[in-house]
C-alpha cells in the first residue's frame, strides 16, 4: 500500500493498493512525501506547472506535457503554478507493481531513468487523461474504468520512451554496433570480473565517452547497470540451485567479501540471498498471486 503525506488537505484517490492519482490546482503549491519506492506521472492538463523534488530537481511542464519518472523512498515533492486556474493530474503508481508488469529483458526501470531529464509530448497522453477525468456510472464499474486509463496512461508515456530510445539506437552505425556488442560480450562471458569504462575502452579500442553514450543507447542502461545486472541475475540461479555457499557466490561474481555481496543483493532484489533459497516458493508464490488478482481487476 502506497504511503503519503500530503500538506493543503490533498486526499490522492485510491483505486488500487499499489496506484493513487487526482488532479491537482497548483496553485498555492501542492507537497507530497511518498513512504516508499514509485513511478510518478505528472500531466499539465491546464496552463504551466513547475516541479521540484528534495533531490534539487526540476521540470518546466507547458500544458498538455507529462513527465514519468522514478522517485526512491521519502522524496519529497513539490508542485507549483502561477496561474490561478493552472490544473495537472498527479498519478502514484507503487514500483513493485509496475516492475512486475515487465520482464527481466526488458524493465522498466532503465527505460524510465534513460528518458529523466526530458518532458513528454503526446496527445495521445492527453486524450486518456481527459478521458479518466471523466469516468462515471456506478462506483464498481468506475473503478475499474479509473485502473485501465491510468495504466494506459503508464503505457503510452513508455511507448513514447520506447521509441524515441529506439530511434537513437537506429542512428547508430555499423561499427560502433559491433564495439558496444563486443563490450556486452566480455561483460558477459567474464561475470567475475567488473570491467572498468576505461579499460572496455582499451581493449575494444573506441572513445570512453563514445562506448559510455553507444551502449546506452543500444541496451537502454548503462554499463556499470548492465554489469550489476548480469552480476545479481547469475547469483540469484546459483542461489536457487542451492550447490553454494553465500560466501562462494559472491566471490564467482566478482565481490572480494560477502557482506558487500549480500548488501548489493538486497539493494538490487528487495531481499536477502539466503531468502531466496530457503524460502523461495513463499516468497514467490503471493508475489505471482498478487499480480494475478491486481490484473483481473482491470480487465
Amino acid at each position: 500500500m502506497i504511503s503519503t503525506v500530503l500538506d493543503n488537505n490533498y486526499n490522492l484517490q485510491k483505486i488500487s493498493e499499489h496506484i493513487h492519482f487526482d488532479e491537482l490546482s497548483p496553485y498555492k503549491g501542492c507537497k507530497f512525501k511518498i513512504h516508499e519506492d514509485v513511478y510518478v506521472s505528472i500531466i499539465a492538463t491546464k496552463e504551466t506547472s513547475f516541479y521540484t523534488t528534495s533531490a534539487t530537481e526540476s521540470f518546466k511542464l507547458q500544458e498538455g506535457y507529462s513527465f514519468l519518472k522514478y522517485l526512491p523512498k521519502d522524496t519529497l515533492i513539490e508542485i507549483k503554478s502561477l496561474a490561478i486556474n493552472s490544473k495537472c493530474l498527479f498519478i502514484i503508481y507503487s514500483k513493485d507493481f509496475i516492475d512486475r508488469l515487465g520482464t527481466e529483458e526488458h524493465r522498466f526501470f532503465q527505460l524510465i531513468q534513460i528518458y529523466t531529464p526530458h518532458t513528454i509530448q503526446d496527445v495521445a497522453i492527453h486524450s486518456s487523461v481527459v478521458e479518466l477525468l471523466q469516468v462515471n456510472g456506478p462506483a464498481y464499474l468506475r473503478n475499474i474504468q479509473q485502473k485501465s486509463k491510468v495504466l494506459e496512461i503508464f503505457f503510452k508515456q513508455l511507448t513514447f520512451i520506447s521509441n524515441l530510445q529506439e530511434k537513437d539506437t537506429v542512428n547508430l552505425r555499423l561499427e560502433e554496433i559491433k564495439k558496444v556488442e563486443k563490450a556486452k560480450k566480455l561483460i558477459d562471458d567474464n561475470i567475475s570480473n567488473t570491467y572498468t569504462i576505461p579499460e572496455l575502452s582499451r581493449i575494444i579500442g573506441t572513445n570512453e565517452q563514445y562506448l559510455k553514450q553507444h551502449f546506452k543507447q543500444q541496451y537502454g542502461m548503462t554499463i556499470r547497470s548492465y554489469i550489476l545486472k548480469n552480476k545479481m541475475n547469475h547469483a540469484k540461479e546459483l542461489l536457487l540451485k542451492g550447490d553454494y555457499k553465500v560466501a562462494v557466490i559472491a566471490n564467482k561474481i566478482g565481490y572480494k567479501h560477502a557482506t558487500h555481496f549480500t548488501t548489493a543483493f538486497k539493494r538490487y532484489f528487495g531481499f536477502l540471498p539466503n531468502s531466496i533459497r530457503f524460502n523461495w516458493i513463499a516468497y514467490l508464490s503471493p508475489y505471482y498471486l498478487d499480480l494475478e488478482l491486481e490484473l483481473l481487476c482491470i480487465l
